[in-house]
């Protein structure tokens, strides 16, 4: 039996390795003309939520939507190996040529920038301004955001995190939240400055990942004894100890924090199979989380 679970082993893990292609889920409201670098993808629908493009060679694309009687809306967007969900909202009613657009002296074009969202686990609620939307990929972006500050939450299971982000025009500001820590972190993805957890307490350097991999994590527990038994029962299912990593965090005066995770994986559907057989074989919470490859 557990010369199949080795099997498995080989077929679902492996080195993670930057991917030839990505995939794209366009979240919109339906009945969007949708095109990538000029050329026509369909219209969004409702039963997507949006439009899925999926294997999209990695690099710079142009995304523009448009909607009649509605001013069209270009966004220049990175594809990488990690799915990507890209958030596009409400289009301006189309400027009829010599209608007068701004009467309060203030430039007609708005300045706007973008929020990129990752966070651990990858799936959770997600609000911004009044948008509220399921985060299911890796990466969240929202598009044309109005430059100034905004506020977020975020939701899991019951727990509610929160943060104020400063959005720069043509800048992403990187959101990273972490639900298994009650943390949330703020940096700008553009010029790589320095962000700040939502605590106030740290300040941190983050780089965008230029390669992310997969891990399944099947335990996080202050309790260090259960830890030799988990790995062990992680060995019976096939998983072996170079396959593992436990993560230890300690704070002065707190009792540590051991999580423990099998990986990596370079696929994230691979991961969630992994996941899935994983809570089959015991392990009842473990979910996938995204990570910067090692």
């Amino acid at each position: 039996m557990q010369k199949g679970h080795l099997v498995l082993l080989v077929v679902f893990l492996g080195v993670a390795a930057s991917a030839a292609a990505g995939n794209l889920w366009i979240t919109c409201e339906p009945g969007l003309d949708v095109y990538l670098d000029g050329k026509f993808v369909g219209v969004s629908e409702e039963a997507e939520d949006g439009k899925y493009l999926p294997g999209i060679s990695s690099g710079e694309h142009m995304i523009r939507i448009e909607k009649v009687g509605f001013t069209p809306v270009e966004y220049s967007i990175d594809v990488g190996p990690a799915p990507k969900q890209v958030v596009v909202g409400e289009l301006g009613p189309e400027i009829e040529e010599g209608q007068p657009v701004a009467t309060d002296g203030e430039d007609p074009e708005q300045l706007t920038g973008g929020i990129e969202i990752t966070s651990d686990p990858t799936e959770c609620r997600v609000k911004v301004g009044d948008q509220r939307l399921l985060k299911n990929q890796p990466i969240m972006t929202f598009l044309g955001v109005a430059a100034g500050e905004h506020k977020l939450w975020f939701e899991r299971s019951g727990m509610v995190l929160s943060t104020i982000v400063a959005v720069h025009e043509t800048q992403f500001t990187r959101v990273m939240v972490d639900f298994s820590n009650d943390r949330v972190t703020v940096a700008d993805a553009d010029s790589g400055q320095s962000g700040i957890e939502s605590t106030g307490e740290e300040e941190i350097t983050q780089a965008k990942p230029a390669c992310i991999e997969f891990w399944v994590q099947v335990l996080r527990t202050g309790h260090a004894e259960i830890i030799e038994p988990s790995r062990s029962a992680l060995e019976d299912q096939g998983f072996p100890r170079y396959h593992q990593k436990l993560i230890v965090i300690e704070d002065d005066g707190a009792i540590p924090v051991y999580k423990l995770r099998v990986g990596p994986i370079s696929r994230e559907n691979t991961a969630k199979h992994v996941a899935g057989l994983l809570r089959h074989g015991g392990f009842t919470t473990a979910w996938v989380v995204p990570e910067e490859c090692q």
